[in-house]
């Protein structure tokens, strides 16, 4: 009993370590915890695992209970720490939820709750699948978790049932792949006090809940009303293929996709409300995302630099410019696959290049994104929301914290189909291995249109009200 016990606190508390370090960042406004939560689930793990990497510097063997202990002295006084105070005009006063809003938030969160807790089940119930876990990621673990240190790693693979005896150096697969997802396993398994194939993935049904978590602070934090807040965390959590990464565990796509969720988020808050702070801490996430998966940067990189070109010159001369730059990348492409790739491949990973050639897989996508029930029907729905950004007549809202959050949804899909139709990242033969992995990346975010998309044509009419009711007054 006290080993369980102990395993569960010492799960929680990189949760709790990165709750206190997220906390200080925020404003207190609506969902500020919820989001520093979210956030701070996966902040927590990458505190860990700096950690671990530092008593590896130090060539001391890992010690479960002297990492928790550092956990504690760092997080307890952070805790004391609180969110910044904020003025009734930052705040935005909203009217209290009616009781149907509340029951039926209640009710879907009963949901939430009872979809996670069968994923719970299946998550906890089976071994590591073999592949990428079993290749990879959760190889990596195990050697790390036997050694009790960062072990040499390198190529070919021996199989996974051969990893409990350790070697000067052990042959993984993927061995140049990061130690970000691989140190969360081996931690997690020290805190059981045994390598079990089941419990090492339960970090996943955290990433699960911290999406929630996230989602439901982030929109809350940007103005989002209650009921659409709690309807976006359901439907992002219900996506068929985001739920099958949460009960598959060993795979590095969700936290990836998780990442970047909390990165867009800070962002925009960033840039929003101009808290510099933010921008610091979605650097770190960053940070995160590179030391998750190398590859991933160069999507996050070019994302975030739309978002911001758009914040600062409007819709029109951003897209001329994407155009712009579109145009000359295909003008220079001999030059982009032969030195710019280079440059890339050294920077981001190790033989990882972006090469430029039309890629007819446009069939394949079809299937995968809208006829297979991989991603219900995000895609249709965002798509006709968006239609409805017409019915706006104001033209001042590409500063609006959803006007960006949609714009960090279409930039990323456009990358996206950048990537799988103009590459050979995406090639036929390697399709289905990585193209719904790849889009896992970004769909958090795009799932969020929708509700985007509503606030701000129920904003717009607000203010035409009251526009109408000024006038009405002003003639009388």
């Amino acid at each position: 009993m006290m080993a369980i016990a102990f395993f569960l606190f010492a799960l929680l508390m990189p949760w709790v370590l990165g709750f206190a370090i997220v906390k200080p960042f925020l404003k207190q406004r609506y969902g500020y915890k919820a989001f520093a939560l979210g956030a701070g689930y996966v902040l927590g793990w990458f505190a860990t695992t700096l950690i671990l990497r530092i008593y590896d510097y130090f060539q001391r063997p890992f010690d479960i209970y002297e990492i928790v202990t550092i956990e504690c002295i760092v997080a307890f006084p952070l805790l004391f720490l609180k969110a910044r105070q904020c003025s009734i005009e930052e705040l935005r006063l909203e009217k209290a939820p009616s009781n149907l809003s509340y029951f039926l938030a209640i009710m879907i969160v009963v949901l939430l709750l009872y979809r996670l807790g069968l994923t719970a089940v299946d998550l906890l119930s089976k071994p590591v699948f073999p592949w990428d876990g079993w290749y990879s990621w959760s190889a990596k673990a195990k050697a790390f978790y036997y050694a009790r240190e960062i072990s040499p790693l390198d190529s070919p693979h021996i199989g996974f049932w051969q990893l409990d005896n350790p070697s000067d150096t052990v042959l993984v697969g993927g061995y140049h792949h990061p130690y970000f997802v691989s140190l969360i396993q081996s931690y997690t398994a020290m805190a059981w006090g045994m390598w079990s194939d089941n419990i090492i993935n339960t970090p996943w049904l955290g990433c699960g809940i911290a999406l929630a978590l996230c989602i439901f602070g982030g929109l809350r934090y940007l103005g989002s009303n209650l009921l659409l807040a709690t309807m976006a965390c359901y439907a992002v959590v219900s996506l068929p293929m985001l739920d099958t990464h949460i009960s598959l565990g060993s795979y590095a796509d969700l936290w990836v996709g998780l990442s970047f969720l909390i990165l867009v988020l800070l962002f925009i808050v960033a840039l929003v409300y101009g808290e510099n702070k933010l921008l610091m801490l979605s650097m770190i996430f960053a940070i995160i995302i590179y030391l998750t998966k190398h590859n991933a940067l160069l999507f996050v990189v070019l994302v975030l630099a739309f978002v911001y070109c758009w914040y600062l010159l409007g819709g029109i001369a951003s897209t001329g410019l994407l155009f712009f730059l579109c145009t000359a990348l295909f003008i220079t492409k001999d030059w982009v696959n032969n030195e710019l790739a280079e440059m890339l491949s050294l920077l981001i990973s190790h033989g990882f290049k972006i090469i430029i050639v039309y890629n007819p897989v446009a069939d394949l996508a079809w299937r995968e994104w809208l006829r297979f029930d991989n991603w219900h029907y995000v895609f249709v729905a965002g798509l006709m929301s968006v239609v409805l950004l017409l019915k706006l007549k104001r033209r001042n809202h590409h500063k609006s914290g959803f006007m960006l959050l949609i714009v960090a949804a279409f930039s990323s899909l456009f990358v996206m189909l950048i990537i799988t139709f103009f590459t050979t990242k995406m090639y036929d033969i390697v399709f289905n291995a990585y193209f719904n992995r790849a889009s896992l990346y970004f769909m958090p975010v795009f799932t969020l249109i929708s509700v985007s998309v509503y606030h701000l044509i129920y904003k717009e009419n607000i203010l035409f009200l009251d526009d109408f009711s000024d006038e009405k007054g002003s003639n009388s």
